[in-house]
């Protein structure tokens, strides 16, 4: 893994937002793994979107969207 700041607080913040994963396993015979993620790109914003998904790649794959997302220009 990359090096994490020892601070994430520094600084003035922007926009800021949120990605929430829940994981949990649905026991049965064989346990299946669960993701629910909720996402609001802007914390001012009350808008969200979810996804869920029952692969870690899948779920990879929307957590770099997302973050895509965030880090992209505002469209105004």
């Amino acid at each position: 893994m990359g090096h994490m700041p020892t601070d994430p607080r520094r600084g003035s913040a922007g926009r800021e937002g949120a990605l929430v994963l829940r994981v949990w396993l649905e026991e049965r015979n064989d346990p299946t793994l669960r993701i629910r993620m909720i996402g609001r790109l802007d914390l001012d914003l009350a808008v969200q979107d979810t996804a869920a998904t029952a692969t870690i790649e899948e779920a990879l794959v929307y957590v770099r969207a997302w973050l895509e997302r965030f880090a992209a220009p505002r469209q105004r």
